[in-house]
């Protein structure tokens, strides 16, 4: 369509320590929302888990035309991948960017012959973007959905 950008044409990078606060404002963003229905929102304790357990350096930067757009992070273990968190900014929600990065991501999760599993809070509606790439629901806790997808599902 004339005018849409071209979602498929985005670059990665890797993160950094400078990149830290925009990774926190971002996850803010996309976040709070669904943990503050959750378990309630806590600044400090939000800002702690993130620096303890999200380091910068861990997360893909997803780039569009010069602009730092979104970020995930990705862990191959074993017998998986670990997709551990996406964030996609809200103006760029919606818009197939981060459909694009999951292909992206699934495609190297079949050529490894590895799944790509996740969690997401119940209350978040990416549980359904998730299913609508593929995903099924493996397991589940009181707040979150463990999600699972592999090339081969099984029936």
């Amino acid at each position: 369509m004339i005018g849409c950008p071209d979602y498929s044409d985005y670059s990665i990078r890797q993160g950094s320590i400078s990149d830290e606060d925009w990774l926190y404002k971002l996850y803010c963003s996309a976040m709070r929302e669904y943990v503050e229905q959750t378990w309630g929102w806590d600044d400090e304790f939000q800002r702690n888990g993130f620096q303890t357990n999200l380091h910068p350096t861990n997360f893909q930067i997803i780039d569009v035309n010069d602009d730092d757009v979104g970020a995930y992070i990705i862990i191959e273990e074993d017998d998986h991948y670990w997709l551990e968190m996406l964030l996609i900014s809200g103006r760029m929600q919606g818009k197939g960017l981060g459909t694009a990065i999951i292909n992206k991501i699934q495609a190297e999760a079949e050529e490894s012959g590895k799944p790509l599993k996740l969690s997401v809070l119940k209350v978040n509606p990416a549980k359904g973007f998730y299913s609508h790439l593929g995903f099924y629901v493996y397991a589940q806790d009181e707040s979150s959905l463990k999600m699972k997808w592999a090339h081969n599902k099984p029936i």
